[in-house]
C-alpha cells in the first residue's frame, strides 16, 4: 500500500472558475508535480477532483495519459496531484505546422483514444489545449483533463436540443463533434471528430469558424454559425493536404454512435503517410516551428511542399512560449461538471470501477503553502 502523501504549494500555473493548478513539491520523494486544487465542503461525496482522480487511475499505463500521485478531500478543498507537463499543442501552435508534425501528433492520440475507448470510457473534450508537451521527452504528446469523461453508454444513444433548451454542449464550442451540436449522447467517433479538427487546427493555422464570428455574437448564434460552418466545409478543410486528413473527419462521421473505429487501419493509414511525408524519425523531438504552405490546384495527396518559415527556429518558439506555461492547465474547465446549476449526474462510475481506482489511488492528507 502506498504511503499517504503530503505536499508543499509553489508558484500557481493557472486558475479557473472552480479552482487552481499549482506546482506542488511532494515532500517524502520531493517529485515535482502539478496539484489541482478545488474547493468543496467534506460533506460532498461525489466531488469533481475525486471523478477525474478515479478516471485517471483506471485508464493508467499508456505513455499519452498523465500520470496521477495522488487525490485527497480536506477541509475546504479537495487535490489531485499529477505529472506536471509542459505547455499545450495549441500554446505551441502561432501558424500551420509541417505535415510531418501533425501526423505524430494524430498517431500518438489515436494510440491514447484507442486506450480510452477501450477500456470503455469516452473523453469528450478533445481539443489542442488538452494535449501537453513532455518536459522530458520533446517527442510526446499526452491528453489531459479527464473531468467530463464518462462511460459509454449503452445505444441507442439520448438526445436533446442544445438551442431549444438553451443548453451548453458537451466539450468546447470550436472543438465538438456535429453530434455534440445536435445535442446527441456522445461516442467514440466523436472524439475521434474532435482530433480530426485538431489536425486541421495545426495543418492550417486555425479554423475556418473560429476567425468568422463577432465579438459582441450571442452564445445560441456562435452555435448555429460554428454547426454550420463545420457540415459545411467538412470536405474542404484539407483540400491541400494529404487525403488522410479528409479521411479521419469523414470516417469518424460515418461511425454508428456505439461503434469502435478501426483504430488498426486509421493508425496504419497515418503510419504510410508519416513514411511518404519523410517523417521516418518518429522518436526525434516534434518540430513547433511553422512554416509556409504551397498549395497547388493540382494537389497530388502524397506530397506536400513546405517552405520554412524563417521568423523563428524551433528554440526561439519554445523559448517564446515559456511564458505560456500556465496556459497548459489554466484551461480546465469544470463548468461542464454543472448543468443548470446542478451536477452532471451522468459522470457516475460503477460502484466496481469505484472500488477499483480507490483502492490505488495514494491519498493525500496534506497541503501547505
Amino acid at each position: 500500500m502506498t504511503p499517504p502523501q503530503t505536499y508543499r504549494l509553489a508558484q500557481i500555473l493557472g486558475t479557473g472558475a472552480y479552482g487552481a493548478v499549482f506546482q506542488a513539491v511532494e515532500t517524502n520523494s520531493g517529485r515535482t508535480v502539478a496539484l489541482k486544487k478545488s474547493r468543496v465542503s467534506q460533506r460532498v461525496k461525489r466531488t469533481i477532483l475525486r471523478y477525474e482522480s478515479r478516471i485517471l487511475q483506471l485508464l493508467q499505463g499508456h505513455p499519452s495519459i498523465p500520470a496521477i500521485y495522488g487525490y485527497g478531500q480536506l477541509p475546504h478543498f479537495e487535490y489531485l496531484a499529477m505529472e506536471l507537463l509542459g505547455p499545450s499543442v495549441k500554446d505551441c501552435t502561432t501558424g500551420p505546422l509541417a505535415v510531418t508534425t501533425v501526423v505524430r501528433v494524430v498517431l500518438q492520440m489515436l494510440s491514447a483514444l484507442e486506450h480510452i475507448h477501450t477500456h470503455g470510457f469516452v473523453h469528450r473534450d478533445i481539443k489542442p489545449e488538452n494535449m501537453l508537451r513532455s518536459p522530458t521527452d520533446p517527442s510526446k504528446v499526452i491528453l489531459i483533463d479527464f473531468g467530463i469523461s464518462r462511460p459509454i453508454k449503452p445505444a441507442p444513444p439520448t438526445r436533446y436540443d442544445p438551442l431549444k433548451e438553451s443548453k451548453h454542449i458537451v466539450g468546447t464550442l470550436h472543438w465538438a463533434s456535429l453530434n455534440a451540436h445536435d445535442g446527441i449522447d456522445l461516442g467514440p467517433r466523436d472524439d475521434l471528430e474532435s482530433l480530426a479538427y485538431t489536425a486541421f487546427f495545426l495543418l492550417r493555422g486555425d479554423l475556418p469558424w473560429r476567425t468568422s464570428g463577432s465579438h459582441d455574437e450571442s452564445i445560441k448564434h456562435s452555435m448555429q454559425r460554428i454547426r454550420a460552418s463545420k457540415a459545411a466545409t467538412g470536405d474542404k478543410l484539407g483540400a491541400s493536404f494529404p487525403a488522410e486528413f479528409d479521411y479521419l473527419l469523414d470516417y469518424s462521421r460515418r461511425l454508428e454512435y456505439d461503434q469502435m473505429p478501426d483504430y488498426a487501419e486509421l493508425k496504419c493509414r497515418f503510419t504510410d503517410l508519416n513514411g511518404r511525408v519523410g517523417g521516418n524519425d518518429t522518436e526525434g523531438p516534434l518540430n513547433w516551428s511553422s512554416v509556409g504552405i504551397s498549395i497547388s490546384e493540382e494537389y497530388n495527396s502524397s506530397e506536400i511542399a513546405h517552405i520554412d518559415d524563417d521568423t523563428g527556429s524551433e528554440g526561439e518558439n519554445d523559448e517564446s512560449n515559456e511564458g505560456n506555461f500556465a496556459n497548459s492547465y489554466r484551461n480546465w474547465d469544470i463548468a461542464a461538471w454543472d448543468i443548470q446549476g446542478a451536477r452532471d449526474r451522468s459522470l457516475t462510475l460503477p460502484i466496481e470501477q469505484v472500488e477499483l481506482a480507490d483502492s490505488s489511488i495514494p491519498k493525500i492528507v496534506e497541503v501547505t503553502e
